[in-house]
């Protein structure tokens, strides 16, 4: 079975060479409160969907002029084809989630680069991450990030702990050499200011 499934007349090689971002469903759910403002502000067009069965199966009417409905992964990207966001729209099954870490892998695989967009749980944080940012990066890559003013993450043990970001250690692991991860501490609740806090800082 192929995983994306392109709109008509899109040529999915144009996907390789862009920059993936990829919200994660975690606390608050500002990934993809995230990933809704870069598609809408952009804009982004919607240029397939991943066929998994990996995801609760929901479908609803298009917000946009276009006709059809949304599935619950959908891939957008930007004219330029510089970049891909994904949108997830309904959580992923229980008995599943080792089969969706390794087909949200498989595709991102093709990226250059990925960008992972996670939240953690507030309550659980450092003294030190208290008084600061409410932004973490983690990855290879994150001298931009540096200079724009958000830290590393602190690390206290040695496996990954990332409380309240759902599945974000097992996709970023098998991602690294590539994976940027980008954190925002969140909780519960209202965090539509959350989410134009990070699109302005990511």
């Amino acid at each position: 079975m192929t995983l994306f499934v392109p709109v008509p007349n899109y040529n999915a090689d144009q996907l390789k060479g862009s920059t993936l971002i990829l919200p994660m469903v975690s606390i608050g759910n500002i990934p993809q409160l995230t990933a809704d403002l870069f598609i809408h502000t952009f804009p982004l067009d919607r240029v397939g969907f991943l066929d998994t069965d990996t995801v609760i199966p929901v479908s609803s009417l298009r917000e946009d002029t276009q006709l059809g409905a949304t599935v619950p992964i959908e891939v957008y990207q930007s004219r330029d084809r510089q970049w891909t966001c994904i949108q997830q729209r309904s959580p992923t099954i229980k008995g599943k989630r080792k089969s969706y870490v390794d087909e949200l892998v498989q595709f991102a695989s093709q990226f250059d680069r990925v960008v992972l967009l996670t939240s953690m749980d507030a309550s659980s944080r450092l003294d030190s991450q208290i008084n600061s940012v409410p932004f973490r990066v983690l990855g290879q890559d994150v001298t931009r990030s540096i200079e724009l003013g958000v830290p590393q993450l602190e690390q206290t043990e040695e496996r990954l702990h990332l409380p309240g970001s759902g599945l974000t250690r097992h996709v970023y692991e098998k991602l690294q050499d590539k994976a940027t991860l980008f954190i925002m501490f969140a909780l519960e609740g209202d965090n539509v200011q959350d989410r134009s806090q990070t699109v302005d800082t990511t």
